[in-house]
């Protein structure tokens, strides 16, 4: 048995600006980087935490590196834990992609495994590559309380995997707020997951963001 302890980056500059990110390497904001020193203290307080991943990407790299400073843990860095690709509205106005291309938003929003962005990744490649990372993860660390930073869109379709839902019912999964935290026991034999947190925020009281 492996416990993921799974946090999604704090509040970043795209957020703020309200864009589609994808995986471009947009940097954490004063926001992101106070939600992170505060997860940090959570979760020291709260785990032993045996080894550390993350999505290459500095957003989500950034926020577990203050755990990973004061444990002095390395950080290993895994594009299967990126975001999901949005191609070409990478950096894009959310409200821009709204009046000019509407109907590709629509597709874009839909719950079919097939929906993307135009020149973007798959629902259904995401959720496949997540799945496939993390059972990789698990399939090294068995026994150890592995943490992993990553993204918001990665960890919900990697949950509604690990829940068994399909991607058609990805409104069971609730967002994830910056800096949120997951805590699952993934059994890397059978692939089955049991959650014991998802999406908590509690622990970041007033810095506490939904973007």
């Amino acid at each position: 048995m492996v416990k993921f302890i799974i946090v999604r980056h704090g509040f970043s500059v795209f957020n703020k600006e309200h864009r589609f990110t994808g995986q471009i390497d947009i940097p954490l904001d004063e926001i992101g980087v106070a939600q992170a020193a505060c997860n940090a203290d959570y979760v020291l307080s709260h785990y032993k935490i045996d080894c550390i991943y993350s999505s290459d990407l500095c957003r989500a790299y950034n926020t577990v590196k203050p755990i990973a400073d004061a444990l002095g843990l390395p950080i290993t860095t895994s594009e299967g834990l990126r975001e999901l690709s949005i191609g070409e509205w990478e950096g894009a106005l959310i409200a821009e992609i709204k009046q000019t291309q509407p109907e590709a938003l629509a597709f874009y929003r839909s719950r079919k495994p097939e929906a993307c962005t135009p020149g973007g990744e798959t629902k259904q490649h995401l959720q496949d590559r997540l799945t496939g990372c993390m059972a990789e993860i698990a399939a090294q660390n068995d026994g150890k309380t592995v943490l992993i930073g990553s993204h918001g869109g990665a960890i919900r379709f990697l949950c509604c995997a690990w829940m068994g839902d399909s991607i058609e019912e990805l409104d069971n999964v609730p967002t994830l707020g910056n800096a949120s935290l997951t805590v699952v026991n993934y059994d890397p034999q059978t692939g089955k997951a049991e959650f014991e947190l998802y999406g908590y925020t509690d622990h970041l009281g007033e810095l506490a963001t939904q973007k």
